[in-house]
C-alpha cells in the first residue's frame, strides 16, 4: 500500500513539473497579449483560476499565481476581474488544503493529538473575530504560503466555518493588490 502511494506521489510530481515547465515555456515564448489572443478572454480567466487553485494546493505557496496575474493584466484584462478570479482560485486551493489537513488529523498519533488539542484550546481562548482578523492579515498582507496557516488550523481542528471567510477574502484582497500593482506598473511604462 505504501509503495503504491509513493508511486502515485512520483507521478503527481512529474505531472506538476511538466505543468510548471509548460507554463514557463508559455511565458517565455509568448507575450501576455499573445496569450490573451490565443486563449481568449474567457478562457484566460478560467486558466487564471485553475493555475491559482493548483498552485495554492500543490506547491505550498501562492507564488505560481503571481506570474499568471501579472501576465493577464499585462495582456489587457481588467485588473479587478483578474484579482477576483485569481483570488477565488487561490481560495479554492486553500479550502482543498484545509480539508486535506482536517482529514489528515485522524492520522496523528495519541501524543500528537494531545498537542493539537492544547493548541486548539489556546486558539479558542481568543475571540473568534481576533482569530479571523489574524487569518485575514496573514493571507492578505504576506506573500508567505497560505497552506502553512490553513493546514495548521485544520490539523488542530479549528472549525472551517470560522476560517473560510477570512481565507477567501484574504486571497481575493492579495491577488487584487498584485493585479493593481501590475496595472499601475504597466501604465508607468
Amino acid at each position: 500500500m505504501e509503495h503504491r502511494r509513493f508511486g502515485l506521489r512520483r507521478i503527481l510530481f512529474v505531472l506538476l513539473l511538466l505543468l510548471m515547465l509548460g507554463l514557463l515555456a508559455l511565458y517565455i515564448f509568448n507575450s501576455p497579449k499573445e496569450m490573451i489572443l490565443r486563449f481568449g478572454v474567457r478562457n484566460s480567466f478560467v486558466l487564471t483560476f485553475f493555475i491559482a487553485a493548483i498552485g495554492a494546493f500543490t506547491s505550498m505557496t501562492k507564488f505560481s499565481a503571481y506570474p499568471m496575474v501579472i501576465a493577464m493584466v499585462a495582456g489587457g484584462l481588467n485588473y479587478l476581474l483578474v484579482g477576483l478570479v485569481a483570488g477565488l482560485g487561490l481560495a479554492a486551493g486553500d479550502v482543498l488544503f484545509f480539508l486535506f489537513g482536517y482529514s489528515a488529523r485522524d492520522l496523528a498519533g495519541y501524543r500528537s493529538r494531545k498537542k493539537l488539542e492544547r493548541i486548539l484550546t489556546r486558539i479558542q481562548k481568543l475571540r473568534t473575530i481576533t482569530v479571523q482578523v489574524l487569518i485575514f492579515i496573514y493571507i492578505a498582507c504576506t506573500p508567505l504560503p497560505n497552506n502553512l496557516l490553513s493546514g495548521s488550523l485544520a490539523f488542530t481542528g479549528y472549525p472551517f466555518r470560522k476560517a473560510a471567510i477570512p481565507l477567501i477574502l484574504g486571497d481575493i484582497a492579495f491577488c487584487t493588490l498584485v493585479a493593481w500593482l501590475a496595472y499601475k506598473g504597466i501604465s508607468l511604462v
